[in-house]
């Protein structure tokens, strides 16, 4: 989250000095004094933006900020410095100073007297602007970061469950491989057909694809691996987008087509491969489940009707089944969320996560936009003392805080009624509209700040548009600044406090991941096929590669040469294996992880070994090759060892021998 603000500021400062450069004008327009004043704030103003995007801020920052601040008090113009008061301000809440709303009302008390000093005017009005802008500002990053400091006690809290569970799977998973995968792997070679042998591979085939890999089970990706799993069927499924919540009705008639969908693969398509793409928006979910087996040959059955079609026309999804014979089957389900809501950009997710992380959504909008109206109040009545104000201005800036009041209201009671957004695009315009008072102008982005919380960005854009219009057909495009920067610093602390939020209502990974991951580690490479292999039991089409007798051997070696320091040694064994080689391992405690024995083994296979044994232990390791018919011309014979490691001897009728011991750290070689 600090890193996220420091990134924020620093982008905001540097497009800051952009934009002082740009309104400037030429220097030749320029008298010394404001030249080197305005030569001071641009390097003050750039040199601490860079340094927020890179190290981050401290008192040095906050030091350049009242620079530029003082600097610009000196120079015509009273937007510059109600601008340049505000990047102190923000650097004291993002290099976390002590006490900081001492810090805040110093600064802009220093800048006033300051500002008296250099140009005989007070500059109170510009001073309470730039101080209700910075007490929000604290408001929005004490939420932050408390959110956050939240998120991260959660994810540290869940660390620490999974690595108990996984502690504990790693110990499961070595007995499930030696007492039940190997021999289940050694019965589907020799006795496939058995019902012993059908239902020992259904139990190991439930324990290696499981109900949950690193997700929730009541994901839709999760529930519709585990629905393939059941119809033993190879399915490859591919995601996009992030996971998002579904309601209830959406989710379950979704899994329910698709499981039908897939159980229509597994009995009708004369094959078990299926691929399952699954498309998530926060608005729209759409399911492509597609194979290649012997298509549709005739009309539509009850299955496809009312089980696909029918359940995704009961939530107003569509569904499509395209095939032909012989050319496979393709079901496509589409949902997308009612076009009001999508339109609106509101979210049941949004609402939730926002409440996760701050508690009251109303209540902190309250907060933020009574600090904010009271700065703009103030500042307006201390610059009414100058000039004659509008009656109507005060009535509009009334009206808008009692919109605040109410949608903040709203909120707090729970999710926002859509229809409240109407009000708050249009009531802002109006009241712009008719007035042309500067600080009323700043009134007008009061509402749409508040709703921010629960309604995307693409919406706060969209309710922010019809007072901008309005201000930029009467000429005062000027008077957008401030509006923007406080929603663009809203909109910051909006999606910190989402991120929290979803770290928060995320549950610990379960207890089943961490069985996932240990056989994940176990395995490697080999798992695939080894699920491939239970899926196939007693299907008159199954592979014969690997048979499953190689794949029980190789499952052993992974027990006994574990871990990613051995996989290529296993690569090789497996290898010699598949090529018909008598491959023997006598390992009694784990060797030492080096590639040197694979390179043996690679070379034993170029001989055309016939039989290989390796054994060892911690200290060495031999690999002892029984040759058969000599080696294809221009492939000799010849140790490949990597590092001098391995010595080979030649000796007529008793093969070829290499061992390899562990290099001396203190050895000069």
């Amino acid at each position: 989250m600090e890193r996220v603000l420091h990134l924020a500021l620093g982008l905001a400062l540097l497009l800051g000095a952009a934009l002082f450069v740009l309104r400037l004008g030429p220097p030749a327009d320029l008298d010394e004094v404001t030249l080197l004043s305005a030569v001071v704030v641009v390097l003050c103003l750039a040199t601490a933006g860079l340094r927020c995007l890179g190290r981050g801020t401290s008192g040095l920052d906050v030091l350049l900020g009242v620079a530029a601040a003082g600097a610009g008090t000196t120079m015509p113009g009273a937007e510059r410095p109600v601008l340049l008061l505000a990047a102190p301000l923000l650097l004291v809440l993002a290099a976390r100073r002590p006490r900081p709303v001492l810090a805040v009302v110093s600064v802009t008390a220093a800048y006033a007297v300051l500002r008296w000093s250099q140009t005989g005017t007070p500059g109170v009005a510009e001073a309470v602007l730039a101080g209700g802008t910075g007490l929000a500002a604290l408001v929005l990053v004490t939420r932050m970061r408390r959110a956050a400091a939240r998120a991260d006690a959660t994810l540290d809290s869940h660390r620490e469950v999974h690595r108990a569970h996984l502690s504990v799977a790693e110990v499961e998973t070595t007995a499930f491989l030696h007492d039940d995968l190997v021999p289940t792997l050694l019965a589907v070679g020799s006795i496939p057909d058995s019902p012993d042998t059908h239902a020992a591979a259904t139990a190991a085939l439930t324990r290696l694809t499981g109900p949950a890999h690193g997700e929730d089970a009541a994901d839709l990706v999760t529930a519709i691996r585990a629905a393939a799993a059941r119809e033993r069927l190879d399915a490859r499924i591919l995601t996009r987008g992030p996971r998002t919540h579904l309601p209830e009705t959406v989710r379950e008639a979704m899994l329910g087509a698709a499981g039908e969908a897939l159980r229509n693969v597994a009995r009708h398509s004369g094959q078990r491969q299926a691929t399952v793409t699954v498309v998530r928006r926060p608005t729209a979910l759409r399911v492509r489940i597609e194979d290649s087996g012997s298509g549709l040959s005739g009309a539509q059955g009850v299955g496809i009707r009312v089980a696909i079609l029918g359940r995704l026309e009961s939530i107003g999804g569509t569904a499509r089944v395209t095939g032909a014979p012989g050319g496979g089957t393709v079901v496509e389900l589409a949902w997308r969320a009612r076009l009001v809501s999508r339109l609106l950009g509101v979210s049941p997710d949004l609402d939730r996560l926002v409440r996760a992380a701050v508690g009251d959504p109303g209540r902190v909008a309250r907060q933020v936009g009574a600090i904010l109206a009271a700065a703009y109040a103030a500042s307006g009545l201390l610059l009414g003392r100058e000039t004659p104000q509008e009656p109507w201005a005060w009535a509009g800036a009334a009206l808008l805080v009692a919109l605040v009041l109410v949608v903040g209201t709203a909120m707090s009671r729970g999710a926002l009624h859509p229809a409240l957004l109407v009000p708050v695009a249009v009531v802002p315009a109006v009241v712009v509209g008719g007035t042309t008072e500067v600080w009323a102008a700043a009134f007008a982005a009061l509402p749409a700040l508040a709703v921010a919380w629960v309604v995307s960005g693409r919406m706060l854009v969209l309710l922010l548009a019809p007072a901008g219009a309005v201000l930029l057909a009467q000429g005062r495009a000027d008077l957008l600044a401030l509006p923007l920067a406080d929603a663009a610093a809203v909109a910051v602390a909006v999606a910190v406090c989402r991120h929290a939020g979803r770290v928060l209502t995320e549950p610990a990974r379960p207890e089943v991941t961490a069985h996932a991951a240990a056989l994940s580690a176990a395995l490697g490479p080999i798992l695939r096929p080894v699920v491939v292999a239970l899926r196939t039991v007693g299907a008159p089409d199954a592979p014969a590669e690997p048979p499953p007798a190689l794949l029980a051997q190789a499952v052993r070696d992974c027990l006994y040469l574990p871990g990613p320091g051995h996989e290529a040694l296993r690569t090789e064994i497996d290898a010699l294996r598949r090529a018909g080689v008598h491959v023997e391992t006598i390992i009694t405690d784990l060797p030492p992880a080096t590639r040197t024995l694979a390179a043996a083994l690679a070379t034993a296979g170029r001989t055309g070994a016939t039989r290989v044994t390796v054994s060892g232990n911690p200290e060495e390791v031999t690999v002892v090759a029984v040759p058969g018919p000599g080696p294809e011309p221009g492939r000799a014979a010849a140790p490949a060892a990597a590092g001098g490691l391995a010595r080979g001897r030649r000796s007529r009728g008793r093969g070829a021998q290499w061992s390899a011991r562990p290099r001396d750290p203190h050895s000069s070689r």
